[in-house]
């Protein structure tokens, strides 16, 4: 299938441009503050101070944290723009060191490298950032079912997941907002959410931190790479390794939605009282006995979230055996804008790249 990325880049609306147009003041800075997932006053408040009582869990800065600032890539995706030949930055990839095993804010480049060797990551990072101007559609890398939708402020903002059965989970982060309700079944290529910009470190270094997903993928609890895993990796029909569009493949025409991942019941009613966070416990909480959504919730706060948990549950299990067969992904980004992505490890020219 041929496409038209260029005809399809000059169509595509500026979203924060959009938000303000024609509103007062007012309704216009409310849309821009939902799509940093700031939601109201009383919100961003209590959230700052809880960042404030955790001290030593919050970021962490160095020297080696200023390659964070990409303007060549931020300035533009800001605008609205994409680049012309249709592949979306890669920002960030997996840390190969740090990623996975642990979490941390910390936004530092001390151990981490990436499934090549270089240096396109950070400290722990665990997942794939794919660049995309506010307000496009992020799809589904697999048929699924939608199993959270959890908005913190503090720890990245609006996410989605999928769960794609046998303990294969997806994550969409940065949302400005979510297209779909809690057990929803959904596609692969079906919409899901539309990024944004959501989250703490997202507001506090804007506008020198690109737009981008935060596109993480699990597996029985753990994040994995998917540029380098057995069992869920990249649909990449040319052996490249890379992620291609939904659209460049007709190979998943006839694919069917799985079941949910099977969970152990009893393993989650021992975790949950053990939480030590009110807030964190109030969301599980008021879950009500769906363990195919309490369980998508837990382990991402039990990965996340690591001062509202004992040390001793990390690691802990909340899934049946694992199943053997093979996921593979396409990109999680709007096939009428992006076929591809590729990794930004040099700066990018200002001129005949974006459109």
């Amino acid at each position: 299938m041929t496409m038209s990325y260029e005809k399809n880049i000059e169509a595509a609306p500026n979203e924060i441009h959009e938000a303000m147009r024609g509103q007062p003041i007012g309704g216009a800075i409310k849309n821009v503050a939902n799509m940093f997932g700031i939601r109201s006053s009383t919100q961003l408040f209590s959230d700052l101070g809880s960042a404030l009582r955790r001290q030593g869990a919050g970021f962490q800065f160095g020297v080696s944290s200023l390659g964070f600032i990409r303007p060549d890539i931020s300035i533009p995706t800001y605008q609205g723009k994409r680049p012309i030949h249709g592949l979306a930055p890669i920002y960030h990839c997996f840390d190969e060191v740090g990623g996975g095993k642990g979490y941390s804010q910390r936004v530092t480049r001390k151990t981490s490298r990436d499934f090549r060797g270089k240096g396109l990551t950070y400290d722990e990072h665990d997942g794939v950032d794919f660049v995309c101007p506010v307000g496009t559609e992020l799809v589904a890398a697999a048929p699924g079912t939608v199993v959270m939708i959890r908005d913190t402020w503090l720890r990245g903002g609006l996410t989605v997941a999928l769960d794609h059965g046998d303990g294969v989970l997806t994550q969409y982060t940065h949302c400005w907002k979510a297209k779909v309700h809690l057990g929803q079944k959904v596609k692969r290529g079906d919409v899901v959410a539309l990024s944004g910009v959501s989250g703490m470190d997202m507001t506090i270094f804007c506008p020198w931190i690109p737009p981008h997903i935060h596109f993480m993928v699990w597996e029985n609890g753990v994040p994995l790479d998917p540029f380098n895993s057995d069992n869920s990796t990249w649909y990449s029909p040319d052996g490249s390794g890379m992620p291609v569009s939904v659209a460049a493949t007709e190979a998943f025409r006839e694919e069917l939605i799985p079941d949910t991942s099977a969970v152990d019941i009893q393993a989650i009613n021992d975790v949950i009282p053990q939480c030590i966070d009110d807030a964190v416990r109030d969301q599980l909480q008021a879950l009500d006995g769906q363990y195919e959504y309490i369980a998508a919730l837990l382990e991402d706060s039990l990965h996340h979230d690591k001062w509202a948990w004992p040390e001793a549950l990390r690691g802990v299990s909340l899934r049946g055996k694992k199943g053997g067969e093979t996921r593979q992904l396409t990109l999680p980004l709007s096939s009428n804008f992006y076929r591809g992505a590729f990794f930004a490890d040099k700066k990018i020219p200002k001129h005949n790249f974006w459109a």
